[in-house]
């Protein structure tokens, strides 16, 4: 008896190891995924362990740190936190600030400007307050959509410069310190600090009913094995619609394998493609460089996700997305990670998966933040730099150790995600989440980063006339911020 169960043994584990191999051997992709998925969990494992370096003594005498916001109800979440009340965010952001302001003898004193909609207005306020060198605020969490207009204009510190601050942390994210410095300054930063940078990463839902419905294979399986690409994601939607109420005529009333919207939703594959347009010299100065093939290619492989899709439809009002979803009126639905709260009374199941790559060689996820980012920035007059860099550092670190996973693990995975595996999935998202130059710096350098959203929204593929007629104001632009950064 006893041989015999060490002979069961030893069989057990040799085909566990001969299981191993072959899969490592038949999963490159798998690995590589698993690689990023292991290094998205490593960061949710750790945060309790890791600790900024700020001194132990820090004490700033009660010195008021006046942030200025937006006064829109999203910026005002990110920041403001009256007194506990049971919510799960909002009493993370209370006892992170609450930690902060005790930790370092400070008062975070919160000033909310105009909305976005009122942008100029907020901008013209900023930047008369740092013309004038009336010291109003001490940092600025700006829209990233426009903020990065002032940081033209040199009203913003060089935070490399900014005592006690580590942008290199894993606190901060680290594609603003590739992708974000011009001639070498950074003028803003990102991270946990801002709880908008995760609630806007794009991700893909799906409808696990409709899953069902039409023996669509495991996707979360198709994501793990490197799989998960735009092609992929045309050849599974095209055959799946349903004229529902059999009129013949298919409309926002059928099912569909996908619902696009052609602005945000077809912003969203410029980053998971992860197409290059702006690199810097050995000086570290912005190029125009963009690549035009890929760019090119993936015009075409996005209109015909769009356009020569029978399973697509496509509707301008993204806001009736959770209808249909909640409808099981679609299996794919492209919106922000914040989206899943619109889902919460949804009866079918549903997971999350992200963005698709543009091919399979692709190193790993890629996720777009939409451009509700709060980007941080510090006057270039501010008078109080020790202080303003050590609350930015501590924010930071407190944020990634309690205000991160509250909203990460807590409100998202268990709140309202649905099983474990989409809970991996959120990991992924989060160590793909991208920012390069040209998508923030967009509006200030001609929109190159529109350049699908403009097309889709016109139904044109013609990316050789797209690229004639603004290549020339694009370059032009760039060439006056060289020319000012000299």
């Amino acid at each position: 008896m006893k041989k015999y169960t060490l002979f069961i043994f030893a069989l057990t584990v040799i085909m566990l190891i001969m299981t191993a191999c072959n899969s490592k051997n038949n999963n490159t992709n798998g690995d590589n995924l698993a690689n990023q998925t292991d290094n998205a969990n490593s960061v949710t494992d750790s945060t309790q362990a890791l600790t900024d370096s700020l001194p132990g003594d820090l004490n700033f005498n009660g010195a008021a740190i006046n942030l200025f916001i937006q006064s829109d109800a999203w910026k005002q979440e990110e920041f403001v936190a009256a007194e506990e009340n049971g919510d799960v965010i909002n009493d993370a952001v209370y006892r992170r600030n609450t930690a902060v302001e005790d930790r370092l003898n400070i008062k975070l004193n919160v000033i909310a400007g105009p909305g976005w909609q009122q942008w100029d207005s907020m901008a013209t306020q900023i930047r008369a307050s740092i013309m004038a060198g009336d010291h109003s605020y001490d940092l600025i969490a700006g829209w990233s959509a426009r903020v990065p207009s002032l940081a033209l204009e040199d009203l913003f510190m060089d935070l490399y410069q900014l005592p006690y601050l580590e942008p290199s942390q894993p606190w901060w994210n680290q594609s603003m310190l590739t992708e974000m410095k011009l001639g070498g300054k950074l003028p803003f930063l990102c991270g946990d600090m801002t709880m908008s940078m995760i609630s806007n990463c794009s991700v893909m839902y799906f409808n696990k009913t409709v899953q069902q419905q039409f023996s669509v294979p495991d996707l979360y399986q198709v994501v793990i094995d490197g799989k998960w690409t735009i092609d992929y994601m045309y050849s599974l939607t095209k055959d799946i619609s349903k004229d529902l109420n059999g009129d013949g005529v298919m409309n926002a009333s059928d099912l569909y394998g996908i619902v696009l919207e052609p602005l945000n939703v077809a912003d969203g594959f410029m980053q998971s493609s992860h197409i290059q347009m702006i690199t810097d010299d050995a000086s570290g100065i912005p190029q125009l460089n963009i690549e035009q093939e890929k760019l090119s290619n993936l015009v075409d492989k996005i209109y015909n996700l769009y356009y020569n899709n029978p399973g697509a439809y496509v509707m301008p009002d993204q806001s009736k997305f959770p209808d249909l979803m909640k409808n099981n009126q679609m299996l794919i639905m492209p919106e922000r990670l914040s989206g899943a709260i619109n889902l919460r009374d949804m009866d079918s199941d549903y997971g999350i998966i992200p963005y698709p790559k543009y091919d399979e060689t692709q190193d790993k996820y890629y996720s777009r933040i939409w451009d509700a980012l709060s980007l941080i920035c510090v006057p270039m007059n501010c008078d109080k730099t020790e202080a303003v860099g050590a609350f930015m550092e501590a924010m930071g670190s407190e944020s990634y150790k309690t205000l991160t996973p509250a909203y990460f693990n807590i409100a998202l995975k268990n709140k309202y995600i649905r099983d474990d595996v989409s809970s991996q999935m959120l990991d992924i998202v989060r160590d793909g989440a991208y920012l390069n130059f040209a998508s923030i710096y967009n509006e200030s350098i001609g929109s190159p980063w529109h350049c699908l959203r403009t097309l889709m929204n016109t139904k044109s593929r013609d990316f050789a006339s797209w690229f004639e007629k603004n290549e020339p104001i694009i370059s032009s632009k760039i060439d006056k911020i060289v020319a000012n950064l000299g």
